[in-house]
């Protein structure tokens, strides 16, 4: 039973729709963003969803069913290195969308920072495995702390609820056996950094 709510709670928040519930909580909490016009937010929202759910998930089931058909082989590591190879494509997109408008500096900073955590755990993956989880967590974490240092306040709530996510998280990913303790610190730690850097500098 423990080991099905641990499954179902990894899926829940997997890298792709962690993106989606950022930006619902920007664009709908009581932020700057959230005086945007509705048809802006869909816009942003449909963007979002677009580069960081249905075009890798779509991918990624299409390189699933070619295996199926063509009868190619893959090991679990090629497929997760595909897999961060169009992320970050997706996510160097997704930036080059939101640079249409000045407003949409903080997303396409927060873009950049999806390519490069994509990057970072390619890297990684090649010396040891690492947590895609709890490096998306991290971003997460991060960003709402940069806000709130930066006075967005009615956000301390939420990255409360964040880092709770984030233990509740690496604790399903240990109880699963799917990472070990290093891989879910250097994740988070990775997409912590990765975030501050890119939302500071970049």
């Amino acid at each position: 039973m423990l080991n099905k709510l641990a499954k179902i709670f990894s899926w829940v928040m997997h890298p792709f729709v962690v993106p989606i519930y950022v930006m619902l909580v920007l664009l709908f909490a009581d932020t700057a963003h959230s005086y945007f016009p509705m048809h802006i937010k869909f816009y942003l929202l449909w963007s979002v969803a677009l580069y960081t759910l249905v075009l890798p998930g779509l991918t990624l089931a299409l390189l699933k069913r070619l295996q199926q058909v063509r009868r190619i082989h893959l090991t679990k590591k090629q497929f997760i290195v595909i897999a961060l190879l169009v992320g970050a494509v997706c996510y160097m997109l997704c930036t080059m969308t939101m640079m249409r408008a000045s407003s949409l500096m903080l997303f396409r900073k927060m873009a950049v920072a999806g390519a490069l955590c994509e990057l970072f755990c390619l890297v990684a993956i090649t010396f040891s495995g690492i947590s895609l989880h709890l490096t998306a967590m991290g971003v997460v974490v991060s960003l709402f702390t940069l806000l709130n240092i930066l006075g967005e306040i009615s956000l301390f709530w939420v990255l409360l609820v964040s880092i709770i996510l984030s233990g509740m998280l690496a604790s399903a990913r240990l109880y699963m056996g799917r990472n070990r303790s290093l891989q879910l610190l250097v994740g988070f730690v990775g997409g912590f950094l990765i975030c501050m850097s890119a939302v500071m500098w970049l």
